[in-house]
């Protein structure tokens, strides 16, 4: 509930307007003194920025923001661990000892108990059970920590992220340096859960009995039948190999909480085993963790993903299918990486890259960006060559420009991601792509990330052994990150860093980073950006004494996603001109509302500036802040919106800010569209609008106007009409309404409204959307009575 004070404030705000509408009397709604929150006066109209007393996107500090606990660990995860162990020498490569894959559940208590049950294949034996129990707590920055005792003894470090719904594990015991992912698990998992076509793609290692040979990785397509019925088509790649392809068939099974195993043969009845890890049952995006072994012969273990959703090809047939080169097409995220392992075990050479990926739609593809190798960090790649896409979205990728490598490449997702696998004389390669990325500025990285990197320690040009490390990192959105993690590596005790820099991203989203650790060595980092709103990183790392790649994570909801639409809450929508909300903590001292026009730029302590510049306040209080977005914010730019509250700072949150309108219609009683009847009633189930009224919906976000006059930021509109310049409808239901005006609210600020005529519509309650200029608004209910 929003408080009177607030209320009354807002009173003074609104301004009588004097719009040349043709029979709603606005004059006298918008004059009533009695003008409170819908939410205790349902009859009353209601102005946009009373909508806000429950924030739905509440953060916990600066910009964005929350906090964990042992609770946000709760329930059963699907799980995926991976281990080595790695012997060294004095001034000679380390070599491979030990290797362990597997996948399985975790639950969790919310307290502090945690089972792991576990389906392994390690270099000695395929396909065993192994269960870890133990205790684990969590921190409120959201990194923790589990302590496994019983079934093995080991210290594996966690960091949350998505507030608990998915987490990165790094750690150790005194065989192995692990690494490892875990996302909440579905349930009521059956056979016919796996139904379709599914790519498959792994990493692992080439076996001559029980000694690690080589690195071995692979990509291709399964076929599950719904029924218990598997069909694998895998590309094995290995260092000096030409590239060999499994046909394999078989039967799986399935049980209630989403863990399966499959048992196929080729075509010479040699035996392969697999096992799954089901972690997102979605039609559209269905996943799973995955290994593939063959006793004494390899070991790959990787993840499944639904190629166009389930069943996803033709008939449900590997060879159906509908993609072609056009499913790729434009720029990618990029993450590559690269291992050489000779025929006795010892480490020949590693490659880890970040970058992007173009493919031109047609055939041809390029991939660059930066690359650390154990000879050399920082170094940029450019590789040009060729791909193929047939009809079931296996492929193929050739480069003949700056690399001689080849790949086996799958396309899903509707051509969103790509998983590649391939080899050169030196390594052999496994990465991915993805092309949702966000508008980038150095904003963009902003608020907590947890990450874990997994990689290889060094001597020289020497890789000696593997280690791994977890940690927090902490981005200002100005250019400025710290960092605590701590480094794992098996049969040692870890250790725990600290370490301070600067960074900088570019509109492509790459980011590098340099720091200063605590004992004293300077680190680069690289990371390339994706998801719709930075939230999620890939990267690349390096000092004088090691090489890693990872994954980076927003904690908590990032702060780009804190700032939206003052009506509807939508991300990246606020054009110039229209209210914003933004959320944290520690935002003001308490609340305070605006009480004059032009609005102040200051209300206690309290200030806000977008790219720089004082903004327009109408309402802060420590967890939330409304604000216009400046009339001199260009269209089309990433804006860095920063708050002050006394001396303090906050961290930068990136604001996409649109060049359109991007409509969002204010809601009272979470769905109902705020509409005034033509009797200048709120309209309501118990006070619908008839047909062929003349009514007024009020949003915010409607972007650029034809002027009636000169827009002052922080001042009322001007008298008159001020159209919005981008196309426009609105329907109720699925049937357009004839509109009368749309456009700014005169002697409001940031409130825009659309006087529309109600079509001709069976009684009812129906969905009310305003597009403009392609941009669809949110949809709360409008109810018709005749």
């Amino acid at each position: 509930m929003v408080s009177l004070a607030r209320e009354r404030a807002f009173e003074y705000i609104q301004l009588r307007p004097n719009p040349p509408v043709r029979n709603l009397a606005l004059e006298d709604v918008f004059n009533r003194k009695d003008q409170l929150c819908l939410n205790s006066h349902p009859d009353l109209i209601l102005y946009v920025f009373c909508l806000l007393g429950t924030p739905l996107l509440a953060q916990n500090t600066s910009i964005g923001g929350g906090t964990c606990n042992s609770g946000s660990l709760n329930g059963i995860y699907s799980v995926s661990v991976t281990g080595r162990q790695v012997t060294t020498a004095a001034m000679s490569s380390g070599t491979y000892g030990n290797v362990f894959q597997a996948n399985g559940s975790a639950t969790f208590d919310g307290l502090n108990k945690v089972t792991i049950s576990l389906t392994s294949d390690t270099n000695q034996a395929v396909a065993s059970s192994l269960t870890w129990s133990g205790t684990y707590s969590v921190q409120a920055n959201c990194a923790g920590v589990m302590n496994i005792t019983t079934g093995g003894s080991a210290t594996l470090n966690l960091a949350l992220y998505d507030e608990g719904v998915d987490f990165l594990v790094s750690g150790s015991d005194a065989t192995y340096t692990y690494s490892g992912t875990g996302n909440t698990q579905p349930a009521g998992c059956a056979v016919s859960t796996f139904s379709g076509v599914y790519t498959l793609t792994g990493t692992g290692f080439a076996l001559s009995g029980s000694a690690v040979s080589g690195a071995e990785n692979g990509t291709g397509l399964l076929q599950f039948d719904g029924l218990g019925h598997v069909t694998a088509n895998i590309t094995l790649w290995s260092l000096g190999a030409a590239s060999s392809t499994l046909t394999l068939t078989g039967t799986y099974a399935v049980s209630s909480n989403c863990l399966g195993s499959a048992t196929v043969s080729d075509a010479s009845a040699n035996a392969y085993a697999m096992s799954f890890s089901l972690y997102n049952a979605n039609v559209s995006n269905a996943a799973f963790y995955a290994t593939l072994a063959q006793n004494s012969k390899f070991l790959i273990a990787g993840s499944g993903h639904a190629i166009f959703g389930q069943p996803a090809l033709a008939q449900n047939q590997i060879g159906g299918g509908s993609c072609s080169a056009a499913s790729l097409n434009g720029t990618y995220s990029l993450t590559l990486s690269g291992r050489g392992i000779s025929a006795a075990g010892a480490f020949s050479g590693s490659y880890q890259a970040v970058g992007t990926a173009t493919f031109d739609g047609q055939s041809s593809v390029t991939f660059s960006g930066t690359a650390n190798t154990n000879q050399v960090a920082g170094k940029a790649f450019s590789y040009a060559g060729s791909y193929a896409i047939p009809s079931n979205c296996y492929g193929t990728i050739t480069f003949v420009t700056g690399s001689t490598a080849t790949f086996t490449l799958v396309a899903w997702g509707n051509g969103v991601d790509f998983n590649i696998t391939g080899a050169d004389a030196n390594y052999v390669y496994s990465g991915s792509g993805n092309n949702t990325r966000p508008p980038c500025a150095t904003a963009t990285l902003s608020g907590t990330y947890l990450y874990t990197a997994s990689g290889f320690t060094m001597s020289g040009t020497t890789q000696t052994g593997s280690a791994d490390e977890a940690g927090v990192s902490q981005f200002d959105g100005q250019g400025n990150v710290t960092a605590t993690y701590i480094d794992s590596s098996a049969g040692t005790a870890q250790t725990s860093i600290t370490a301070t820099g600067t960074y900088a991203v570019t509109s492509a989203c790459l980011a590098s980073a340099t720091l200063m650790d605590s004992n004293g060595h300077t680190n680069t980092l690289n990371l390339v950006i994706t998801g719709n709103y930075g939230a999620a990183a890939n990267l690349i790392e390096a000092n004088s004494q090691f090489v890693r790649s990872g994954s980076a994570h927003a904690a908590f909801l990032n702060p780009t996603q804190s700032i939206g639409n003052v009506a509807s809450y939508a991300v990246n929508a606020t054009p110039p001109g229209s209210a914003f909300v933004l959320f944290g903590i520690d935002l003001a001292t308490k609340e305070a509302q605006a009480i004059s026009v032009p609005l102040q730029t200051t209300l206690l302590a309290t200030t806000v500036t977008v790219n720089g510049k004082a903004v327009p306040l109408f309402y802060v209080s420590p967890g939330q802040i409304d604000a216009q977005m400046p009339w001199e914010i260009p269209g089309g730019t990433v804006a860095s919106v920063v708050v002050t509250n006394g001396k303090s700072t906050s961290n930068a949150a990136a604001a996409y800010v649109p060049v359109t309108g991007t409509p969002g219609i204010s809601v009272y009683n979470t769905n109902r569209a705020v509409v005034t009847n033509a009797d200048g009633s709120v309209n309501t189930p118990t006070s619908p609008a008839s047909v062929g009224d003349e009514v007024v919906a009020w949003f915010t976000g409607g972007g650029p106007v034809q002027a009636a006059g000169p827009l002052v930021t922080g001042a009322p509109a001007p008298d008159g009409l001020s159209w919005v310049t981008g196309d426009y409808t609105v329907t109720v239901g699925t049937v357009p309404a004839t509109v009368d005006y749309i456009g700014l609210t005169p002697g409001s600020i940031g409130l825009y409204q659309v006087n529309f005529t109600v079509p001709s519509i069976a009684k009812g309650t129906y969905p009310l959307q305003i597009d403009i200029a392609g941009q669809a608004s949110n949809k709360p209910v409008i109810t018709v009575g005749n």
